[in-house]
């Protein structure tokens, strides 16, 4: 059976929303021509400028929420606490309603925002698109996880050549995490909204309830588009990075090459999550394998034994190119962390972070030759 291509494995079925998502960003970066290399300096001012809308908007949003509330008790109706809780029922109806329209609003603005942003950074992060359809599948791969990250998408619970990235994830766990993607989607804005007017509602300052609440959604809209720019940004600079890491793959002796499959494939059931590059990343190494498989049976446990067998000249560029593997879906922290340290102490190796500040500086040192050249 072929290698599928890595946009089908990573989404082999996507929604409607997720296919309009990708088209919009797809026409977006097509409007201009595609850099070739990344121009840090314009993706750190698109960064800014996503998030700067985003904490505008929670301020907009804050104010007319807060602000009625304060006009309904204030000024709307002369002795609001004399009022029973019935009598106040048609004001909090349509106060809610109002709170539900400002609301539904805010949520539209933030994913236009993050869907025009993330297409910026797409295009000054240097993804070589192409100026017309069809793409390129590492590009298809690239845009639906733009899309997916945009819209804060959970994780697709499909196998990736044969991987699960639920494996580690199973019953009541499962149910939790999607129905919590769920509530983070569509109700964080309205609920923290809800939560700190009943807290700073019994604060005797309740005429500043706007001037409280409007920097605190600001402050949530701003950490959640920083959040979504960094996962774009490390996304479109994937492909480059594996390119530049392929050739080192290719060279290593196949035994090597098989366990760093191993590595990414476990790496994705750590995170829990198929990581756009890394389901690249996996792509390419099964295509340089005899036969290039279809499918990866992740054997862990005796992976580890393999690494510890193997000698110094071996696993050095080993270590350092799982390492560059688990950098490329995120930073050193949580599960990658985990997964590192266990590799490098069955390697009986020291994993310092001057390595990993290391490993980094090689990647962005790369980015900043490839813009040069």
């Amino acid at each position: 059976m072929p290698l599928t291509r890595p946009d089908r494995e990573f989404a082999p079925a996507p929604d409607r929303i997720q296919r309009f998502a990708s088209r919009y960003i797809g026409r977006r970066l097509t409007r201009h021509k595609a850099l070739g290399a990344p121009d840090m300096d314009a993706v750190k001012r698109s960064r800014r400028w996503v998030i700067v809308w985003a904490a505008l908007a929670g301020i907009v949003s804050g104010t007319l929420i807060g602000g009625a509330e304060w006009w309904m008790r204030e000024i709307l109706v002369d002795d609001w606490e004399a009022l029973s809780l019935r009598e106040q029922l048609p004001y909090w109806s349509g106060y809610l309603a109002f709170a539900g329209v400002v609301t539904l609003l805010e949520i539209g603005f933030l994913y236009w925002n993050s869907l025009r942003g993330v297409a910026r950074m797409m295009h000054f992060c240097g993804l070589d698109y192409r100026h017309r359809s069809p793409q390129t599948p590492t590009v298809e791969l690239t845009l639906q996880g733009a899309a997916r990250v945009a819209l804060e998408y959970p994780s697709p619970g499909s196998p990736v050549y044969g991987v699960d990235p639920h494996a580690y994830l199973r019953g009541w766990k499962l149910t939790l995490r999607a129905l919590l993607y769920r509530l983070k989607v569509s109700l964080s804005s309205f609920l923290l909204r809800m939560v700190m007017r009943r807290l700073l509602g019994r604060l005797t300052l309740r005429g500043f309830v706007p001037f409280f609440v409007a920097p605190l959604y600001a402050l949530w809209n701003a950490w959640i588009a920083a959040r979504v720019t960094e996962d774009a940004c490390l996304l479109a600079l994937g492909p480059q990075r594996i390119d530049r890491l392929m050739p080192r793959i290719e060279r290593a002796p196949e035994h090597i090459r098989r366990l760093l499959a191993q590595g990414v494939g476990e790496m994705i059931m750590r995170n829990q999550h198929p990581h756009p590059n890394l389901v690249l990343l996996l792509s390419r190494v099964l295509a340089t394998l005899p036969g290039a498989p279809s499918a990866l049976t992740v054997a862990w446990p005796s992976a580890l034994d393999e690494f510890a067998r193997l000698d110094e000249g071996e696993r050095a560029p080993l270590l350092e190119n799982l390492t560059q593997a688990a950098l490329l879906s995120g930073g050193y922290r949580g599960a990658r962390k985990r997964f590192l340290r266990q590799v490098f102490a069955r390697c009986q190796t020291p994993l310092t972070h001057e390595f990993i500040a290391g490993q980094r500086f090689e990647m962005a040192s790369n980015d900043q030759r490839g813009a040069s050249a």
